[in-house]
């Protein structure tokens, strides 16, 4: 729900994407700090029960992060600057002019960015037991040949629950970001507009409430189960009941021993004592740091993880901005592509396993297999729509669209420092505000950052729909007494969406298709005593070296790619961005 919003969120509280990414490894960052020692010690305790009070930290992460919308009011959007497009010879824009803006101290709202990330903090330390204690409690309990299947379905449901937040945040984000509180039949803006913004709160409260719904079924788990009869029906079988018995977790532990290198302190930890006291977490990390298959597992997920949690943050924020999708319509194709991809990957992943019966030196050579195919999938992500026609940014006023390359302009077209790219000779009297995205499309072909900067100064109402006329910038003759309209020039020149979520799905398939195996190598190669731990510990360096720094570096690279950056009417400050260069 989260990272969906992420584009809402800069446009709702004028963040940039460096700061968006910053809000989405406050997660990481809380599961980093706690992982080792909630694995280390938890290993010992009653594990299902912590877990539980996990789930309930959760869902008061969740609540955390939607109270920014009930503290700071309703969202205010300019309704069309009425009175201040067609404003001539006013040189620059001033406070006066722009009363609403200031004095609703709308740049204030970029503080909030502390909150959400306190919210994902909370929200990390409330998800670090599931992921490490969690699987270790499957681990634990099912034999060494059906691991691969169980862990692969638990990593599946891993993957449905973030891609079924990415299908119903674009369905909340189609709701007006304060319909709870207003009628929204009175807001003339639909969910295609710059200036919309979705029900972003609106996820996270069903994230919370879902994370509450966990606590009790959770607690009500044992700590580990007793002896059970598997696998079979004991009517039916021509051994003896008892032959049955003694399959529990105890007796699943001492079938997975088989594997562990003895080199590397397997003996040591079959010691009673050892790992109760903290005494032994220096030998224990020095057990894991000896272990080679583990280490190079490890660091094998740390690069997987920078680009799993980069997409992750922002590939809605990509498809939005380079095949030209509303927030919305973005959120819910990254979920097409990842629900198939991601849940395929990791069953299929744990059924090769299973049914082949493969020994850890094939379930690496099996992950290699996948990384290339994810190597030869990868060019995909060179297909992209070319950017709009938008006069001063991607083209130069009175340029002509059809011998347009689809190139930028030269820099000297760029500057967004000081109004440059939007101002030029034919709208050099007017006094146009670059805080808000309000595109208008002239019969030239062209877009528009606004009336204003079209030129216009007249302005005709039909119903929802806004016509201008006499606008300087536009050379072509009006059509039905009109020379430009609102919102984009609708253009059928780009269908290559379509190729790049086919491709992009089988490459997601292939990335994921690698993770259940390298858990399954994981708790292999380790002693029982320090599995869990180890388990934490790897976690650490995934989050440490790779989910943290992923959506950051996305994030600040995808800022370099801005061409127009929002400009506060107050201040000058620079706010989210409007326009990227897709190339």
């Amino acid at each position: 729900f989260i990272n969906v919003s992420i584009t809402t969120l800069e446009k709702r509280f004028g963040l940039r994407s460096s700061e968006a990414g910053v809000i989405s490894v406050g997660y990481d960052i809380a599961f980093c700090i706690l992982t080792m020692f909630v694995t280390y010690f938890g290993s010992r305790s009653h594990r299902p029960r912590i877990i539980s009070v996990g789930a309930f930290l959760l869902g008061v992460g969740g609540l955390i992060f939607s109270l920014p919308h009930f503290t700071t009011g309703l969202y205010s959007f300019e309704e069309g600057f009425a009175s201040k497009w067609f404003t001539v010879a006013q040189p620059t824009n001033s406070a006066a002019d722009h009363g609403d803006g200031c004095a609703s101290g709308a740049s204030y709202l970029s503080n909030y960015v502390y909150v959400f990330i306190f919210a994902q903090l909370i929200n990390g330390v409330g998800c670090t037991p599931l992921y490490t204690l969690g699987l270790a409690v499957i681990e634990d309990s099912v034999p060494k040949e059906s691991a691969s299947l169980y862990l692969g379905i638990g990593n599946a449901a891993s993957i449905f629950g973030p891609v079924l937040g990415y299908g119903l945040g674009g369905v909340v984000l189609s709701f007006w970001v304060d319909f709870d509180q207003i009628d929204t039949s009175n807001v003339n803006l639909t969910p295609s507009d710059p200036r919309w913004v979705g029900a972003w709160w609106l996820g996270t409260m069903i994230s919370m409430a879902c994370a509450f719904l966990l606590v009790i079924p959770f607690a009500g788990f044992p700590a580990q189960f007793k002896d059970i009869l598997y696998g079979h029906d004991y009517r039916s079988a021509r051994q003896p009941f008892t032959h049955f018995l003694n399959t529990g977790t105890a007796q699943f532990r001492r079938m997975k021993n088989a594997e562990v290198d003895k080199t590397t302190g397997g003996e040591v930890a079959k010691e009673e004592n050892f790992a109760k006291s903290y005494k032994d977490f220096p030998k224990a990390l020095m057990m894991l740091a000896k272990n080679k298959t583990y280490v190079f597992v490890t660091l094998a997920d740390c690069s997987e993880a920078i680009l799993i949690s980069g997409f992750t943050t922002f590939l809605p924020k990509i498809i939005e901005s380079e095949f030209q999708q509303s927030a919305g319509t973005a959120a819910l194709v990254a979920g097409v592509i990842s629900i198939p991809g991601g849940m395929l990957g990791h069953v299929l992943a744990g059924l090769i396993i299973k049914c082949f019966n493969l020994k850890t030196a094939n379930i690496l050579k099996f992950n290699i297999v996948c990384c290339l195919c994810v190597c030869a999938l990868s060019p995909s992500l060179l297909m992209y729509c070319r950017n709009r026609p938008v006069a001063g940014i991607t083209i130069p006023y009175n340029g002509k669209v059809s011998f347009w390359p689809g190139k930028l302009c030269p820099s000297k077209h760029l500057n967004t420092n000081d109004l440059g790219g939007i101002m030029s000779t034919c709208n050099a009297n007017c006094s146009c505000q670059e805080e808000f995205y309000i595109p208008v499309c002239g019969t030239d072909g062209i877009n528009y950052f606004s009336a204003c900067a079209a030129g216009c100064n007249e302005h005709i109402e039909n119903g929802t729909d806004s016509y201008y006329n006499n606008c300087s910038c536009i050379s072509t003759p009006s059509n039905n007494g009109w020379q430009a309209s609102s919102g984009h020039c609708v253009t059928n020149d780009c269908n290559s969406l379509g190729a790049f979520l086919g491709v992009f799905c089988v490459c997601v398939m292939f990335t994921f298709m690698s993770s259940t195996p390298s858990l399954v190598v994981t708790f292999r190669v380790l002693p029982q005593r320090i599995r869990t731990f180890g388990l934490g510990v790897q976690w650490l360096f995934i989050r440490a070296l790779g989910s943290i720094p992923g959506p950051i570096m996305f994030g600040t690279v995808i800022d370099l790619t801005c061409i127009l950056w929002q400009k506060r009417i107050c201040d000058g400050s620079k706010g989210s961005c409007w326009i990227y260069n897709s190339e």
